[in-house]
């Protein structure tokens, strides 16, 4: 049976943005493009995430952060979007 973390999540702002637009099927370039960022300052903040989540990959890190409710506001106890 699968648990949610005990591991707590502590994403800022724009972590959250980018996850957000790649759960959505963006490539880096388009969500840069979105957030008028770089494309490298996107896949930054994804490998930011996915260290924080302790995930494999980019996929992993999906399925992870919609699992624990880390996506659309809806967030289980224990985590927090940092401002």
């Amino acid at each position: 049976m699968l648990q949610r973390s005990e591991h707590v999540v502590q994403l800022t702002h724009r972590e959250a943005e980018v996850l957000q637009l790649v759960s959505i099927g963006l490539s880096a370039k388009e969500a840069a493009i979105e957030l008028y960022i770089s494309p490298c300052t996107v896949e930054r903040h994804v490998e930011n995430v996915r260290l924080k989540t302790r995930t494999r990959n980019r996929a992993h890190m999906i399925a992870h952060v919609i699992r624990e409710g880390l996506l659309n506001g809806a967030q289980p106890a224990g985590t927090h979007i940092a401002a």
